[in-house]
């Protein structure tokens, strides 16, 4: 064989290769990010027709340069911590009365190394979190909605002031209304 022969077998052995590597970071890439529902009830997992699913909604911010994606994240159902709440936009409770400890997480971008500080502030601080009592039903999906207030027109976690939550069901009615979830202002 001669030497553009072996070019031409090479050639198409890397680019077999190249496509196998890219439809493999492509299936990392894929699976990394997913983290499914967190079960905030002890046994086994049960039928998504017999729990309820709380969501946590999203904002996409932009500056001059960067896009960040804000979003309201559980802190607690019933008194309970939920482990890396960071990681779930998602979590399945058992239908019934409950409370749910939510908190507005600020997107800080490639600035990672502040964002677990940054969830304790933030979960911690009354103005950016909220404790939101309802009654879920089984098979129904509600999503914690959230409306930043800021305190200048320089809209950035600077000026943040309080951050109002409330809960819409499935169709879009209020469970939790804006007023019993918004923060209360201070009075002068």
């Amino acid at each position: 064989m001669n030497e553009s022969g072996y070019r031409c077998q090479f050639s198409r052995i890397s680019g077999i290769a190249r496509a196998g590597i890219v439809l493999l970071l492509s299936a990392v890439a894929a699976g990394c990010g997913v983290v499914g529902p967190y079960q905030a009830y002890s046994g086994d997992r049960l039928p998504v027709n017999a729990v309820a699913t709380l969501e946590g909604s999203q904002y996409l911010r932009q500056d001059w340069l960067n896009r960040y994606i804000d979003a309201v994240r559980f802190a607690q159902v019933d008194g309970e911590a939920i482990v890396n709440s960071v990681e779930h936009e998602r979590v399945e409770i058992k239908p019934g009365a409950h409370e749910i400890a939510v908190y507005f997480y600020w997107d800080m971008g490639s600035a990672r190394g502040l964002a677990p500080a940054l969830v304790s502030y933030a979960a911690a601080r009354e103005s950016l979190s909220r404790i939101l009592r309802f009654e879920a039903v089984a098979g129904e999906v509600y999503r914690v909605m959230a409306e930043p207030q800021f305190s200048s027109d320089r809209q950035d976690i600077t000026t943040l002031s309080h951050v109002d939550f409330w809960v819409e069901d499935s169709n879009g009615a209020a469970v939790v209304s804006r007023a019993r979830g918004s923060y209360p202002l201070p009075t002068r």
